[in-house]
């Protein structure tokens, strides 16, 4: 398959139209490790077997949770605020961000896709970085989502807390599952220009790290075809063709030890086995370690037997603090 980029949009700058909305409570960190989780909710439209996840162990324990596609208002999602009502229903705080408006029919905007970090710790000088669109068009609209149009960008979100009296930066992106690697990888370096330079960061999110380019079903089968006759590493070992994980590197921020090597994150359906599935969930750290060991990927739903909650699956870390 050609790794060379067909259609680039990379402008200087983006702005973006929606502010973080945060809404605090009372800090309830404990002690020992904080426990990270990423995980990106497909828009929450199984809310009530998300939390379900979120009420049994390991997961039970999140202290951090940084949360990819969680929808606000929108049909799918039975019109829940997903972020907000989960932190709620789980005693956290919350900062959410839009990303895109969704435009009825008579032009009125009337409900949002966006990304949110929920803690346990209070979060402060919450900001939204708005990131290039790199590739010539976003995935088309769901049809769960009702006849809409959407307006507006990916972003990254990153905000501070504070745990035991250390100071510690959460950032969370949701990045291009249709660009290049090359194109991920100017949004990572756009994201780091506005990042703190130095101290303690905790990042993660569905970074979308599929080793290729996908803006049209011809290239869709082309990855198929490569998954069935090369039984192809690439998907679940995508560090060679991924370079933003070396930008994340480069500031800092260490992916080894805070994932599950070669662990796949992402579940097309539950019969296709694990050798096809790629890995596109990650964890990063500055200047904090994780417990050896308690990396993890957790499969999204609540019991063996029960339905998945999302095609991605929970991945997670404690952090020595």
């Amino acid at each position: 398959m050609s790794l060379a980029p067909r259609s680039p949009h990379t402008p200087a700058h983006t702005t973006h139209l929606f502010e973080p909305e945060v809404e605090n409570r009372s800090s309830a960190i404990g002690s020992g490790p904080l426990r990270v989780v990423a995980f990106n909710a497909e828009g929450g439209s199984r809310f009530d077997g998300i939390l379900r996840c979120f009420t049994r162990e390991p997961l039970r324990r999140a202290d951090v949770i940084l949360l990819s596609e969680a929808d606000y208002g929108t049909r799918r999602a039975g019109r829940r605020q997903v972020a907000s009502e989960l932190a709620q229903a789980l005693g956290m705080s919350c900062a959410y961000v839009r990303e895109f408006g969704l435009i009825a029919e008579n032009g009125a905007m009337i409900s949002f896709l966006g990304n949110a970090i929920l803690s346990r710790a209070p979060l402060e000088d919450v900001i939204a970085i708005a990131l290039p669109q790199v590739s010539a068009r976003y995935p088309r609209v769901p049809r769960s989502l009702g006849h809409v149009t959407r307006k507006g960008n990916q972003v990254a979100i990153v905000a501070r807390i504070r745990v035991r009296g250390k100071a510690i930066h959460l950032a969370m992106a949701h990045l291009d599952s249709r660009a290049h690697p090359s194109g991920r990888e100017h949004q990572i370096a756009s994201m780091l220009e506005d990042f703190p330079a130095r101290g303690p960061m905790i990042f993660g999110g569905d970074l979308n790290t599929t080793t290729v380019e996908l803006l049209d079903p011809a290239d869709a089968r082309m990855v198929l075809r490569d998954m069935l006759l090369l039984r192809s590493h690439r998907f679940r070992y995508p560090e060679p063709y991924e370079p933003l994980l070396a930008r994340l590197r480069d500031a800092g921020l260490e992916t080894r030890g805070a994932n599950v090597e070669g662990r796949a994150t992402f579940t097309f359906a539950r019969v296709i086995p694990p050798w096809m599935r790629p890995k596109l969930d990650w964890l990063a750290l500055r200047e904090l370690h994780p417990v050896a060991g308690a990396a993890r990927v957790i499969p999204a739903r609540p019991g063996f037997f029960a339905p998945r909650v999302s095609d991605h699956d929970f991945i997670a870390i404690d952090v020595t603090i």
